[in-house]
């Protein structure tokens, strides 16, 4: 027994020994493989029921996520229509209009710069279908395999922590729900590559070496810059700052700069530099138009009044299963999977044991102190905007307090020599579960019922017990066993895998837009459907002008308000749905806000015309508003959804 025992330990040894040698052509090859079969994790299938279309899913496992509209509904559309608009750095679908695809929702585009957005190049060469299984699969893979590299840091080359790390990162509940939108991906991604490339640049003494590392540094600050989501960038970048530091002072000794060293940092600088001057020069009326909006705008949130979500963690283990009684919808309640307070507790235990301080857990305590206060209670106004969290929110900045608790969990089972003794395990297990548990009900009461909170009572007793005991000889794979299992319940199941776009592109819809346009290209809109549905033409690469707008067309708007009456209204990102009016009705507001981030334009024939309308897609029939100047042509009717053309007259 004991033989066959040693024998499955030694497999299991080698195996993951190969695993680690071939790691990266590993993930090259799972890219490679998801991205030929065309699989991927997006929620594309919800169109489905939106449009009537009555068309394979193609979904393998798991199940669309409607929430994640963000995503099916808006970014991938989006991303879908640059084939159509030759990736070009400004597209005339979006809008309807001259739209910056490259700076706002950071889309696929025909250009060198390209490079900071390395995970939209499969778009560019490998079909629309393809493209978004490259997406998908690319960040998943690069985000595993880099979280494992700094785990290797962070444990001082210990590859089951490492591994434990990775876990956690890529398939915590935060991550998944948002993983396709907002850069959730790429800010870890970059964060993290920067920190690697950071502590191999010092450490190795090769030059070669040192410019690669160098160059994926600023690939990286780059990559991170232009994602342009500071309400997670914010947080994120104080947590890379101080662990930067603390890497810094970690290999202080290791360090060695010479004069090579000297010219090829202001080498990189300088190329950095001209690579941002070009953006930001090329993008420079976006950014201003955007900088004032009214939303999102330059808004600033004092914060506080989160104090619930450190212990959220543990109700995201059944989002997957179940959403009612949520205080928010899933993405909302969703945090990083940090098992707090755990790493604080086996950390600085390990500090006063080992009678020595630890220099990246105590530099991290700075941000997740600073972070905390922000999130619970709050900053003054001079203080928001000096450290730049105004330009956060307490929901997303824990993002980077979850990030911290996972790193300092796997740094304090690195540094803790002994187990923490069994009848002590088994006390702080219980008490400290009882007490999460019963704050989890607490700031969820609708959703924590009977059976959920004995389920997480066990859950919780399980997970800490083998997290104190984790140097013993069976704590290690029962903490691995326990935390796979969990990620898979609240991470891996978040989103579906499937297969192709078919779902998109077998569509009777698509394929009269597409036969439409092609007879002669044109301008639409969609009249009297809410969103997302004026997103769903642009899939098929015809221009719309209430497509979602991500940053306003204040010329266009204006001119149906010369008195800037509605500019408040229309000078947002928005959503926006268009009614056609008979000439007869009165209208007393134009423009009207249904919501931050949409708004209703109510439209007279005549407006057709100054909008320079040719097309309209509408879910009624539009003969009734011909006048004497316009005219819509019936063309056909597909799911229940009209085509009209505009004639003017």
């Amino acid at each position: 027994m004991e033989k066959s025992l040693n024998n499955i330990k030694n497999f299991l040894y080698n195996l993951g020994e190969k695993i680690y040698k071939y790691r990266y052509l590993i993930g090259i090859v799972i890219i490679a493989i998801c991205t030929f079969l065309e699989l991927s994790g997006s929620s594309i299938g919800c169109w489905n029921t939106v449009m009537n279309s009555g068309i394979e899913d193609g979904v393998i496992l798991g199940t669309s996520r409607s929430i994640r509209s963000d995503e099916w509904a808006v970014f991938t559309p989006m991303n879908f229509s640059q084939q159509f608009s030759g990736f070009k750095w400004f597209s005339n679908i979006l809008r309807g209009n001259r739209t910056d695809v490259f700076m706002v929702y950071g889309l696929p585009t025909l250009n060198l710069m390209q490079i900071f957005r390395p995970f939209q190049i499969g778009y560019l060469f490998l079909g629309i279908s393809r493209g978004l299984s490259f997406f998908w699969f690319s960040r998943l893979v690069f985000l595993f395999l880099i979280s494992f590299e700094l785990g290797m840091i962070i444990s001082k080359k210990n590859k089951l922590l490492s591994f434990i790390m990775a876990i956690l990162i890529s398939f915590s509940p935060m991550v998944q729900w948002w993983f396709a939108v907002n850069g959730m991906a790429e800010i870890l991604i970059f964060g993290e590559l920067a920190l690697v490339a950071l502590y191999y640049y010092i450490t190795q003494n090769s030059l070669i070496r040192r410019a690669i590392w160098l160059f994926l540094i600023i690939l990286s600050a780059g990559g991170y810059l232009l994602i342009l989501y500071p309400a997670w960038q914010v947080p994120m970048i104080y947590v890379i700052a101080f662990l930067g530091i603390a890497i810094i002072i970690e290999n202080r000794k290791n360090i060695k700069i010479n004069y090579k060293d000297v010219i090829s940092i202001f080498l990189a600088i300088a190329i950095f530099l001209g690579c941002m001057f070009y953006i930001f020069n090329r993008s420079g009326d976006t950014i201003k138009t955007i900088i004032n909006t009214n939303y999102p705008g330059s808004r600033v949130i004092l914060g506080g009044g989160e104090k619930g979500r450190f212990v959220k963690y543990l109700t995201n283990i059944f989002l997957t299963y179940k959403e009612y009684g949520l205080n928010a919808n899933t993405s909302e309640e969703s945090v990083m999977f940090g098992l707090f307070p755990m790493g604080l507790i086996i950390a600085i235990t390990s500090m006063i044991k080992n009678k020595k301080a630890d220099i990246i857990t105590l530099l991290l305590l700075i941000p997740y102190t600073f972070i905390g206060i922000y999130c619970v209670v709050g900053f003054p106004e001079i203080i928001a905007k000096i450290t730049f969290m105004g330009f956060s929110i307490p929901i997303r900045a824990y993002l980077a307090i979850g990030f911290i608790d996972i790193i300092i969990l796997i740094r304090g089972l690195t540094l803790i020599e002994k187990p923490f003794k069994l009848w002590i395990s088994i006390l702080i297990s219980v008490i400290l579960s009882i007490i999460m548990v019963c704050f989890a009900k607490k700031f969820n009461p609708n959703y924590v019922s009977v059976k959920i909170f004995i389920a997480l009572l066990i859950i919780s007793i399980y997970l800490f017990f083998f997290t104190l005991r984790y140097k013993t000889k069976f704590g290690k794979v029962f903490l691995l066993l326990g935390i796979m299992a969990i990620m898979f319940q609240s991470g891996v199941k978040v989103n579906p895998l499937r297969k192709g776009v078919s779902i998109i592109y077998d569509s009777p819809v698509i394929k009269e837009i597409q036969r439409i346009n092609n007879d002669k290209n044109g301008t639409w809109i969609v009249d009297s459907i809410g969103f997302p549905v004026q997103n769903y033409l642009l899939m098929a690469g015809v221009p719309v002008v209430n497509s979602t707008n991500v940053y306003p067309d204040l010329e266009k708007w204006g001119k149906l308000d010369k008195e800037n009456k509605y500019k408040a209204i229309y000078n947002r990102y928005a959503h926006i749905k268009i009614e056609i009016l008979h000439e007869t009705d009165k209208c007393e507001n134009k423009f009207v806000l249904d919501q931050p981030d949409s708004f209703t334009v109510y439209l007279y024939p005549e407006d057709l015309k100054t909008l320079g309308i040719d097309y309209i897609f509408a879910v009624r029939f539009l003969d009734e508003f011909n006048t004497e100047n316009i005219n819509f042509e019936f063309i056909n009717i597909v799911n229940g959804y009209t085509f009209y053309k505009v004639n003017y007259n």
